[in-house]
């Protein structure tokens, strides 16, 4: 039991560390060109229209909190359990309870009707644990990322509902908590992560029939003879606006391997096949216009499948970057304390909002990006998150108006 909860934690965070950060490069200095004129065209508010009416949707990666790759780059136990006392370090550094607070911040400027949310952690601490012995301990919550948001939506006046969640991975860890004078670990806790995806609903806005799913096309990892693997999922709800009604799914796929991030991309399109509503699709796809070739095919799936990409309808001549290459919020330096990033720097559009209608696409559609000013910062200099939240009001074609 002792190898296995150190090694399926490995595995889960091999995910963490392979970025979402998917780039062309050849694409990558045009991209860079457009952001910095989209940074000059903000207008320093929401980046929506204050007379915009319709339906409001927005969809939020909050970044689960820790940045692994020294964890993964150790080659013996000793090294393992090093990395793995600093990604924790790093997991506290990284403050989520400040992060939520600006989190509901960009929220509540869109002040959404519905919205998608991707790696929203769940971080457990278990009882003082023996690895001698199998890993039967009760947890304490230590971070619930979807509890933090709510309440700070709440404190906000934006009262939600997580109508839909799913949970994908679930993994434990050993942590060291003790050292005798060699260094030696002589006393541990567990560490618990469960990723999951979720989709808020207004107070007010009607909605039914949640659903949620993990997909059967996973990650599967063999490291030091343990079976593990990552595993991704969707959620999404039936909701009705203004007498619209429509399916709204979130989803976050995979960012490791790219025919797993196909796949999951076949799977996807093949949940939503029999919907005869219109469909909202948001998530981190990690895939989208500029990506690497091997994970570009995943947005033509997408959009083969009739879903629309709304962003170029409402700033065709602004690439909406939404991830960059640097993992996390900031970065620990020799001694363990964390440096927050001074600027997030994005490359890619991975970050999407697509919509689905067998008669019509929605025009006028208004869309902006949110958490990537430094005003958006918290207190102690950390950005909300290291991706940006994209938020967007249009309304539903009324031919398809339903009650």
């Amino acid at each position: 039991m002792k190898r296995l909860a150190f090694f399926a934690f490995a595995g889960l965070f091999l995910a963490a560390c392979q970025s979402d950060r998917l780039v062309d490069p050849t694409n990558a200095k045009q991209l860079a060109s457009d952001q910095l004129q989209a940074d000059r065209d903000w207008d320093g508010g929401s980046g929506l229209p204050a007379d915009a009416h319709g339906l409001r949707v927005m969809t939020y990666n909050l970044y689960l909190g820790t940045n692994l790759g020294p964890l993964m780059a150790a080659g013996t136990q000793t090294e393992f359990l090093t990395a793995a006392v600093r990604a924790y370090a790093e997991l506290q550094q990284t403050d989520f309870p400040s992060r939520a607070r600006k989190i509901a911040d960009q929220i509540a400027k869109v002040r959404p009707d519905v919205v998608g949310l991707e790696e929203v952690a769940l971080w457990s601490v278990s009882a003082p644990y023996d690895p001698s012995q199998p890993p039967l301990v009760p947890f304490a919550v230590q971070y619930d990322f979807l509890k933090l948001v709510l309440d700070a939506l709440r404190a906000r006046d934006l009262v939600c509902t997580a109508a839909s969640v799913d949970t994908t991975s679930d993994v434990a860890a050993p942590v060291p908590t003790a050292f005798d004078e060699t260094g030696t670990p002589t006393a541990f806790a567990l560490v618990r992560f469960q990723d999951r995806d979720a989709v808020l609903v207004r107070h007010g806005v009607r909605f039914t029939d949640p659903r949620h799913g993990v997909y059967q096309t996973y990650l599967p990892l063999d490291l030091q003879g343990v079976q593990t693997g990552i595993y991704n999922g969707w959620s999404s709800v039936r909701a009705t606006v203004d007498g619209r009604r429509f399916r709204f799914v979130a989803t976050h796929l995979n960012a490791e391997y790219a025919p797993v991030n196909n796949g999951q991309a076949q799977e996807l399109v093949g949940v939503l096949q029999a919907e005869t509503d219109p469909v909202v699709l948001v998530g981190d796809f990690n895939s989208g216009p500029g990506v690497t070739p091997d994970f570009a095919p995943t947005y033509g799936i997408v959009t083969g499948a009739g879903f629309k990409d709304l962003w170029p309808l409402a700033r065709p001549h602004d690439a909406g970057l939404t991830n960059g290459p640097a993992d996390g919020v900031g970065a620990l330096d020799a001694s363990g304390v964390l440096i927050p990033y001074t600027s997030l720097q994005f490359t890619t559009r991975v970050d999407l909002v697509l919509f689905r209608d067998r008669h019509a696409v929605p025009h006028p559609v208004h869309a902006a990006i949110f958490g990537n000013l430094k005003s958006d910062r918290t207190p102690a200099g950390l950005f909300p998150s290291d991706h940006a939240a994209v938020g967007m009001v249009f309304d539903l074609p009324m031919m398809l108006a339903r009650w």
